[in-house]
C-alpha cells in the first residue's frame, strides 16, 4: 500500500554566487551586446540577471522613444 500523504523531500535552495555588483556589471554587457546570457548560472543569479537584463532594455527602449517624442514636438511644421 502506498500513503498518499506523503510529500517527496523538497530540494534545498540555490544560494546566490553572484554580487549584485556582478550581476550588474554582466547584465550592463549583455544588454550592450558585449556578451551573452550565461548558460551555467545558478537559477537564483539567472533570475536577478534576466531581471537586470529586461530592466536595462526597457529603460534604453523608453529613454529611445521619449527622445523621438521630444524630437518631433521639437521640429518646426513646416506644412504650414
Amino acid at each position: 500500500m502506498s500513503d498518499s500523504n506523503v510529500q517527496p523531500p523538497h530540494p534545498a535552495p540555490v544560494a546566490s554566487t553572484l554580487t549584485p555588483d556582478q550581476i550588474a556589471r554582466w547584465a550592463e554587457r549583455i544588454a550592450d551586446g558585449r556578451d551573452e546570457f550565461p548558460a551555467d548560472v545558478a537559477d537564483p543569479d539567472r533570475s536577478a540577471l534576466a531581471d537586470a537584463v529586461r530592466s536595462r532594455l526597457r529603460d534604453r527602449l523608453i529613454r529611445h522613444v521619449a527622445r523621438a517624442i521630444a524630437g518631433r514636438l521639437a521640429r518646426p511644421d513646416d506644412r504650414l
